[in-house]
């Protein structure tokens, strides 16, 4: 790993733990065991950088999620979808998701943040409409937008209720398994 990933690696730890805004160059450079001049070499401004950090926890999320999800029978995808981040959203470092937190902190829809979240989100409901199709739904696009929002609820819900995550998950996986079963 190079100065720049291993820069914006760390940088991405503390975004995600800390926010974007509370998160100075200070400390992004500290954690990351460099100069602020060598930060500012790489990623010449905390903008860059958290472009920079977003486009990296994409990457990351989607192939975190895609490996899980194609592990299961292609009929069964787009539940594995909904068990994904039901395992996600009970891990011990679950901050909640580097996008959604983005949008709070850049409501501004033309932000850069806030736009990366848009599209972000916008691949996660095309594969979730590829496995829907590919699966056999009747209505692909109705049951994808629903199992999108069985799981973003989930994800914002174990954020926000972190006591209740069990509960959460129960009911996001019992309502999901009754959308599908109804769409076949």
């Amino acid at each position: 790993m190079d100065i720049a990933q291993h820069i914006v690696a760390s940088s991405l730890q503390l975004f995600y733990r800390n926010g974007f805004h509370a998160t100075g160059v200070e400390l992004l450079s500290r954690e990351a065991g460099v100069t602020k001049k060598t930060l500012y070499r790489h990623y010449p401004s905390k903008d860059v950088l958290i472009d920079a950090a977003l486009a990296l926890r994409h990457e990351q999320f989607m192939t975190r999620m895609c490996t899980f999800v194609e592990r299961a029978d292609a009929a069964q995808r787009p539940l594995a979808y909904i068990h994904f981040i039901a395992n996600w959203v009970q891990e011990d470092d679950f901050c909640g998701c580097a996008f959604i937190n983005a949008t709070a902190e850049f409501a501004q829809s033309d932000s850069a943040p806030h736009q990366q979240a848009a599209r972000h989100k916008g691949e996660i409901q095309a594969y979730l409409l590829s496995l829907c199709a590919s699966a056999g739904a009747q209505q692909p696009e109705v049951v994808s937008t629903q199992l999108f929002l069985i799981g973003e609820g989930l994800i914002v819900g174990s954020q926000v209720q972190q006591a209740q995550r069990v509960a959460l998950v129960d009911g996001a996986q019992a309502a999901a398994q009754v959308i599908w079963s109804a769409s076949l």
